[in-house]
């Protein structure tokens, strides 16, 4: 299964509720199949930046284009079918099978009530495979472990096929067996992506660019030899902290204190 990788720009973004702004003027760009990572402490902006993406929040001034195509100028048809989002606290109490899950990506590419076609069937299949899901696709999705409902829910985005993926702290409540099994495989798919992390060094290994944000400002951008900083720690994270490299990957690795 191949997703043709999109283009994701923001110029000068900011989201406010009530008098609070928590997003504030933020311009970031994200080129093709590149996994670009957002930090920041808690309450720096990172859910509601994300938000403004996929149609949840409506930012009071700037521009979001993918594709070139100003996000908040398109239908939500057009919005589910170019821009999927998998989120820390997706509901999990469907009355639905791992596979009825699977399959509501298609929605997006259909009207309504109308019958899973050939095609359909194909890429749901693609999907379970892909993810190692087949002898959990007749279970109910509601008693999967947090790690089947994660991989669950990657599926359904692969067969949304959209050409922007986010990701809202997808590594939640994931023991690090499988916070490192999402992350291989969201990298694995060669698509362009979004993720809000909180783990620094799993964003170290597995993002190609990073963008902090903190008090919904953006403070630092770059690679992460370039942002994850002794003195960007201790000014945003406030700790101390050892920047080295891990003696087996040779990758940048963050020692806290």
């Amino acid at each position: 299964m191949t997703i043709e990788p999109g283009t994701l720009s923001m110029d000068s973004v900011t989201y406010e509720v009530g008098n609070t702004r928590l997003v504030d003027n933020v311009s970031l760009e994200v080129s093709p199949g590149e996994i670009v990572g957002i930090l920041g402490p808690n309450g720096a902006g990172k859910s509601s930046l994300l938000g403004t993406i996929y149609h949840l929040n409506r930012p009071s001034a700037g521009t979001i284009k993918v594709n070139g195509k100003n996000v908040w100028q398109q239908s939500t048809e057009w919005v589910a079918q170019n821009i999927s989002a998998v989120l820390q606290d997706m509901p999990t109490d469907f009355p639905l099978t791992t596979r009825d899950i699977i399959a509501m990506g298609r929605s997006a590419h259909k009207r309504l009530l109308s019958p899973d076609t050939p095609h359909d069937h194909m890429l749901i299949d693609s999907a379970i495979e892909l993810l190692n899901l087949g002898p959990l696709q007749d279970r109910s999705f509601s008693i999967l472990s947090g790690g089947e409902r994660q991989r669950a829910l990657l599926a359904r985005t692969l067969v949304q096929q959209p050409s922007i993926l986010v990701l809202d702290e997808p590594t939640n409540h994931l023991d690090i067996h499988h916070q490192l099994q999402l992350l291989q495989l969201v990298k694995s798919l060669k698509t362009t992506v979004i993720a809000a992390l909180h783990d620094l060094n799993l964003a170290s290994v597995f993002c190609d660019r990073l963008y902090i944000l903190n008090k919904g400002k953006l403070v630092a951008s770059g690679t992460p030899e370039t942002v994850l900083t002794k003195e960007m720690l201790r000014e945003i994270y406030r700790i101390e902290a050892t920047i080295d490299r891990h003696p087996k990957t040779g990758q940048l690795w963050v020692y806290p204190y």
